[in-house]
């Protein structure tokens, strides 16, 4: 019987494979044509010549760069040459900028491409024979959807003592003419590069008699190549035709531990419709250091005097109140609700139990609680003493970590809905939802109950309870010891309420009796499982986009089918070999799952991740929202040198309170007609994927988590106004009042 199950589960999975097929294999539909050509008919020992790889893609289809930017993937070539034959480094086209769907910036190419490869042939080689060319190609083709592609090139070309004749000579000459020059080689234009604090400045002025192209489409602009300890931002171009001024922001994880480069190509079309590029070249010190140079001048080298916002010197007393008092509220936050609601229900089912044993299960959930705070407080202090920076809830910015989230809670939905139970011994080790089913005999339930703390505070971390920010935000700010202080107030807290009810199990009996009404709650609790589920898995749209939206859902269909073999064969009357022969087939059934449809995605998340969308609720830049940036410290900067009113809604997508602000009152009407009166730049900073600089503007308030909603007055830069986490339209139209106020006094005077 043991065997027809696994031959079936193997049978349904390899036909969902079949059915669905591996994401971005070689051999799928591909929207890229590629071929070898050559700029000689022959070739000829001991000479020079020049292979292209000629890329032609179908309408509305890009290529990338050798940086592909913010998202993407640089085309490959791995040749395989004759003796006799040796090739050089790609030469690479001038690029274009490409901003795809999510706002997101790339560097590539449309319609067609050449890169060209110099190759040198041996004296050795014999005329009247024939070399082959062969190369490997990969790359990653994009319109709406990316897929990966690939082929397999060869050109043979004869060899001849002559000279050889030329051949496709007007496409190589135009490719030729696409390829960046040296720097500083171009006459009628002179450039100027500065490094001014963490950013570098570009001038460049024509020669009298020449004028830059300013349109969108052809303005000067650079772009930078890869680096492994460099990041560089976007550019901010400010271009007349007689100058143009390119600002490039760069940040860094740690002090650069030698002199080091950054390189790139700076691209400018002339008036008369010339598109030229440079290959530039700018310096950087040993030490150099994004954070320093902010210290140094800048936003983050400012220091606040937080309106409506405690500070520093408030006493270590206060903040416990405040994070106890957050970690009670956590409780009722939409994140953790389910699980709390599922925690009421079996304290129901207790209510008839020993009361010694009714206060353990309650000592054994806070327990878990504790531990998980523990643990976290424990792994913040080890990253930040690695130099990192992280916030609360930093864990939900790894798509691993949403994908493993979202296999437990689906399978903790199974659970409710009757599919399977996991018995002992079992309940040891994972306990789901085992409290709810079995809570009779000693030693029975404690370890579920365990792990259902550890399952409501996974869930409480993507949320920011009133209270909670500022003491989270004072925490990761001090030593060791205070981190884990407060970290264990905050689980104190939250725990409360289930410590009072067990340690009176007398008061249990104002809860609703058990009945048959608890099965319909039970269920009714799977489908609040199964919406947090489709949270989770919005949020990992957000991170990596639809296609693994789409895998991951047939990941956990192989969950479902493993769930469904416990719940079908591990029964009470099935002998031991049988439960531990069914729990291997699940468990080796669930691998296969993760390797066929998971890897792929994984594997492929450089490609996949995206930066998030500018704005949830405006994307086509609409009269009817709010017109939302794209966070930068670049702009911020420029926004509050020129005397405006910044307004910044930090945010992400896996956070629940952030969203139910952005849907109520950022949406209500007399909200945006206030941000559009008032002239204030409104500019969303999205945390959802990892944003060193979002974190450490987050740190210069005092906070660790989002939501967070700041608002710089005109004028006044240093003296920033801090909204709560819940906002109503009142407290946002009066700040912006307030922020806005210093602008009008400045124009009056």
């Amino acid at each position: 019987m043991i065997r027809i199950v696994i031959l079936s589960g193997l049978a349904v999975l390899f036909f969902i494979a079949a059915t669905f097929g591996e994401p971005a294999k070689k051999g799928s539909s591909q929207h890229t044509a590629v071929r070898l050509l050559a700029d000689v008919q022959t070739v000829q020992p001991g000479s020079r010549f020049t292979v292209g790889v000629f890329m032609t893609m179908d309408p509305g289809w890009h290529t990338y760069w050798k940086n592909a930017g913010e998202a993407g993937l640089p085309t490959s070539v791995q040749w395989e040459l004759p003796d006799g034959i040796t090739a050089a480094e790609i030469q690479w086209p001038l690029p274009e900028k490409h901003i795809e769907a999510g706002n997101i910036l790339t560097y590539g190419y449309s319609d067609e491409n050449m890169l060209l490869v110099s190759m040198e042939a041996s004296s050795s080689l014999k005329p009247a024979s024939t070399i082959t060319l062969k190369a490997a190609i990969s790359w990653l083709e994009c319109e709406r959807v990316c897929v990966p592609g690939s082929a397999d090139v060869q050109l043979k070309l004869p060899v001849s003592a002559a000279a050889p004749a030329r051949s496709n000579e007007e496409l190589f000459r135009s490719y030729r003419a696409k390829t960046p020059k040296p720097g500083d080689s171009d006459p009628r234009v002179a450039v100027q590069r500065t490094l001014e604090g963490s950013q570098i400045i570009f001038r460049l002025t024509p020669t009298a008699g020449t004028a830059l192209a300013t349109d969108p489409s052809s303005a000067p602009d650079f772009f930078p190549e890869m680096s492994d300890d460099l990041l560089a931002g976007r550019t901010v171009i400010n271009a007349t035709p007689q100058e143009a001024v390119i600002t490039l922001p760069l940040s860094t994880a740690q002090p650069l531990p030698s002199a080091t480069a950054i390189r790139g190509v700076l691209l400018y079309t002339l008036a008369q419709g010339e598109r030229q590029g440079m290959e530039i070249e700018i310096p950087l010190p040993p030490g150099f250091s994004s954070a320093r140079a902010g210290n140094e001048q800048g936003i983050l080298g400012q220091t606040f005097s937080l309106e409506r916002s405690s500070g520093g010197s408030q006493p270590l007393g206060l903040y416990l109140l405040f994070a106890f008092i957050g970690g009670l509220l956590l409780n009722i936050m939409p994140c953790v609700l389910p699980v709390i609601a599922l925690k009421i229900f079996g304290l129901v089912k207790m209510a008839g139990d020993h009361p010694e044993r009714v206060k353990r299960l309650g000592w054994s959930f806070s327990l878990g609680i504790l531990s998980s705070f523990l643990l976290l407080a424990l792994l913040v202090i080890i990253l930040q003493t690695a130099g990192q920076h992280v916030g609360w809830g930093f864990q939900f910015q790894e798509p691993l970590f949403i994908i493993i989230m979202s296999a437990v809670v689906f399978a903790f939905g199974l659970s409710l809905f009757g599919v399977y139970e996991i018995r002992p011994p079992a309940a040891a080790v994972t306990g789901v939802g085992s409290v709810i089913a079995r809570t009779e005999g000693s030693g029975k339930g404690y370890a579920a109950s365990f792990s259902e703390g550890v399952f409501a505070t996974i869930l409480a971390t993507p949320c920011t309870a009133p209270f909670l920010g500022t003491a989270l935000g004072f925490a990761f700010a001090q030593p060791a010891w205070t981190t884990v202080l407060i970290f264990a107030t905050v689980a104190l807290g939250m725990a409360l309420p289930y410590l009072i009810l067990t340690a009176r199990p007398s008061w249990l009996k104002f809860l609703p009796r058990p009945g048959a009404w608890m099965e319909t709650a039970k269920q009714v609790m799977g489908f609040l499982m199964m919406a947090t589920l489709l949270w989770l898995l919005y949020i990992l749209g957000k991170q990596l986009g639809m296609e693994a939206v789409v895998w991951t859902g047939a990941f956990l269909l192989t969950v479902g089918v493993a769930c469904w073999m416990i719940g079908r064969f591990a029964t009470l009357t099935a002998t031991r070999r049988s439960v531990a022969v069914t729990w291997g087939a699940s468990l080796v059934f669930v691998g296969i799952g993760y390797w066929i449809f998971l890897s792929p995605v994984l594997e492929a998340r450089d490609i996949l991740t995206a930066p998030p969308t500018v704005s949830s609720i405006n994307r086509e830049g609409g009269t009817s929202e709010i017109p939302w940036e794209t966070f930068s410290l670049t702009g911020l900067e420029e926004h509050i040198s020129g005397n405006k009113a910044v307004f910044i809604d930090f945010t992400a997508e896996w956070c629940l309170t952030c969203k139910v602000n952005e849907r109520t009152v950022l949406a209500d009407q007399d909200v945006i007609d206030k941000f559009k009166s008032s002239g204030i730049v409104p500019i969303r900073a999205d945390w959802t994927n990892k944003n060193p600089d979002i974190t450490r503007l987050l740190a210069k308030f005092g906070r660790s988590g989002v939501p967070l909603y700041a608002i710089f007055p005109a004028g006044r830069p240093s003296a920033p106004i801090i909204l709560p986490e819940i906002i109503t339209s009142s407290i946002v139209i009066d700040a912006i009042d307030r922020a806005t106020e210093v602008a009008s006094v400045n124009e009056v005077m």
